[in-house]
């Protein structure tokens, strides 16, 4: 059905699939902002101000809801702390956590159904995946609060920016907004409702940027939201042409946002650059404040460890595998998850007052760019979308030997069915194009770097610009 839909809507005219995008966002508030937004943004407001006993106090009151709630609703949660011989009020400040074990991507894998609650309907429920870039992807849940309170932490960020809810952006993400196919400008579409122009991602090149420049100063946003890949991309453009699009703010997730991206982002559009750290499994938040010191770890959203290899906490400004607890997941909750990100919490505050703790540089997986042979510049981040609906991928790995070839490489269940390879190689296509040969490979494992790391895009096809002969990386 999702395919008929996406047929119907490349047969529409450009207007009329802006009209879509904004019924889009019509479903997307009623889902996911609804009437606690506004009142846990504001709440929020106040609580970035507590110190950091007051912090610690909102914590561990939220915690022990949570907790009860998880016990008396969570089959999961019941067992596991039946066995231990635990009740709720064993529970009661974050330190008590670790009386409980890490919750690993298998283990929300193997017991997706028992960690569901029963106090709601799947129908009351947001559903959502994670990219399954290191893994076979995630399927889970959220209740309404979750992404009412998600949304208020990231327009809490968007605050510290000097933006303000309906002030006009520019949002270049993973979306399809326009046919892949798609030859000829307009390569973006109007969200009416947010005041938004969708950008296209898929069709960044030295030919169609210009177009992009000449909408986003005629479209005047205040500010871009984007991928730091597909950013530094226009804005690296913008410098070959010594030419600036100011703007108030450049707002990037995603992605590891590097020193020479952010520098390039912040000259070209002639604004500061916040930078902000989340999941699809909504266990940790960190924001950038005007201060740009840092990212502060939003301690109302959840808790966050950092743990060594052995999973014994790790002292202050010494890095570790970032471990999250979501505060306000009732649907599904995700209690000490364990996330394949390395992180530290550093040991010095913000000027900026606040008691929110910093965190350093995550670290990730620094991908490369995709370039296509009609030269279009694809962030990594946009093509995990092929994946995600497949449940019997492992693992899996993109490898750009040449400008027109891609291997995608992984590791799949038994049950990995001819058909989710199909399925996998069309919609891995209408991303980079139909003039770029994609194969798929089966293996048995994908090593991971001399330091343990993995990468899940490689590409050694090269980027220029005819106005700058230079590597965009």
């Amino acid at each position: 059905m999702q395919r008929v839909y996406e047929r119907l809507y490349s047969l529409l005219p450009p207007f009329a699939q802006s009209l879509l995008v904004t019924l889009y966002a019509v479903r997307i508030h009623l889902e996911r902002y609804g009437p606690e937004f506004r009142e846990q943004l504001e709440e929020l407001e106040k609580t970035q101000w507590l110190s950091s006993n007051e912090l610690a106090e909102y914590q561990n009151q939220k915690l022990q809801l949570l907790v009860e709630h998880a016990y008396e609703n969570v089959p999961y949660y019941r067992r596991l702390m039946d066995q231990r011989k635990l009740d709720p009020a064993d529970i009661k400040t974050s330190q008590d956590l670790r009386k409980l074990p890490v919750l690993t991507r298998d283990d929300v894998r193997k017991h997706k159904h028992e960690l569901l609650s029963s106090a709601y309907r799947k129908k009351q429920l947001a559903h959502g995946h994670t990219s399954g870039t290191t893994g076979s992807p995630l399927e889970f849940f959220w209740d309404r609060k979750m992404c009412a309170f998600n949304n208020a932490a990231y327009w809490r960020q968007a605050r510290w920016a000097g933006l303000r809810y309906g002030d006009k952006f520019a949002v270049a993400l993973g979306r399809i907004v326009c046919p892949t196919t798609r030859k000829k400008p307009p390569f973006w579409r109007m969200n009416y409702l947010d005041n938004q122009l969708w950008i296209s991602s898929f069709h960044l090149n030295e030919e169609n940027l210009p177009c992009y420049i000449r909408k986003l100063r005629e479209f005047k946003p205040m500010a871009l939201e984007c991928y730091p890949s597909t950013g530094y991309i226009i804005a690296k453009y913008l410098e070959s042409r010594r030419e600036t699009l100011p703007l108030k703010a450049v707002l990037t997730s995603s992605e590891t946002l590097f020193p020479f991206q952010k520098e390039t982002i912040e000259k070209s559009f002639d604004c500061r650059v916040y930078d902000y750290y989340g999941m699809a499994e909504r266990v940790v938040f960190a924001t950038e404040c005007d201060r740009h010191e840092g990212r502060h770890l939003n301690l109302e959203y959840g808790i966050c460890e950092i743990l060594d290899s052995d999973g014994i906490p790790v002292v202050d400004g010494k890095e570790g595998y970032v471990v999250g607890t979501s505060l306000h997941n009732y649907a599904m909750p995700f209690i000490r998850y364990q996330t394949s990100d390395i992180s530290a919490i550093r040991k010095k505050s913000c000027s900026c007052g606040r008691a929110l703790p910093l965190i350093q540089d995550v670290t990730t997986k620094a991908e490369d760019i995709i370039v296509t042979p009609a030269g279009n510049l694809i962030s990594p981040s946009v093509l995990t979308h092929p994946f995600k609906p497949l449940k019997t991928i492992k693992m899996s790995q993109i490898i750009q030997d040449r400008v027109d070839h891609i291997l995608i490489k992984i590791v799949a269940e038994p049950r990995f069915s001819r058909r989710e390879a199909n399925a996998l190689l069309v919609e891995f296509r209408k991303r980079v194009g139909s003039d770029m040969q994609v194969d798929l490979q089966e293996v048995s494992e994908i090593p991971r770097t001399a330091a343990g790391k993995f990468k899940w895009v490689i590409s050694t096809a090269p980027i220029n610009f005819k106005h700058e002969k230079q590597r965009v990386l």
